[in-house]
């Protein structure tokens, strides 16, 4: 009878250390699994910002609003305006990239307080002796199951002044 008592002790201590180490081994494939397709769709929508911000045209000048800007670019279609935006949005929060009037999210699950689109013009890039060319377009944001921050900033083909 004491080794049976005994022996049911022993499983039971070695089933709790096996339990515990299969718990924290399937959570560490889950956190790992999740973070990879995030960082998969933020690959994405930063290769998608990257390209449609370094294409963007001098004229008409884009005009900057609270976390958006709203510009035209080398992109088909031509000549129509496109708003790159950060908002709680009728998807839920995220980045949003309207062309044509057509809204589409362009990352979900985005931070909104934590997150901006700015501009640098603090070079002289026409050598006119001013600081008034855009020599650089930021966007930085957070997602909210990462933490992390996440940046493009790109550098625009076009010498855009100043808005």
């Amino acid at each position: 009878m004491i080794e049976l008592v005994t022996t049911l002790i022993l499983i039971g201590v070695i089933g709790a250390f096996a339990g515990l180490f299969l718990y924290n081994g399937i959570n560490g494939y889950l956190a790992s699994k999740r973070n990879s397709e995030s960082a998969l769709k933020v690959q994405a929508a930063l290769d998608r910002i990257s390209a449609e911000l370094r294409n963007i045209k001098a004229t008409p000048k884009p005009v900057f609003g609270a976390k958006a800007i709203t510009y035209q670019n080398d992109i088909v279609p031509l000549n129509q305006n496109r708003i790159l935006q950060i908002e709680d949005g009728p998807q839920g929060p995220g980045i949003y990239l309207t062309v044509g009037g057509v809204k589409n999210m362009l990352l979900d699950g985005v931070d909104v307080a934590q997150s901006n689109i700015t501009f640098d013009a603090t070079r002289n890039l026409d050598n006119e002796n001013n600081n008034n060319e855009i020599s650089s377009l930021r966007v930085v944001f957070k997602l909210a199951e990462i933490g992390a921050p996440f940046k493009a900033e790109v550098y625009p083909r076009a010498l855009i002044t100043y808005p």
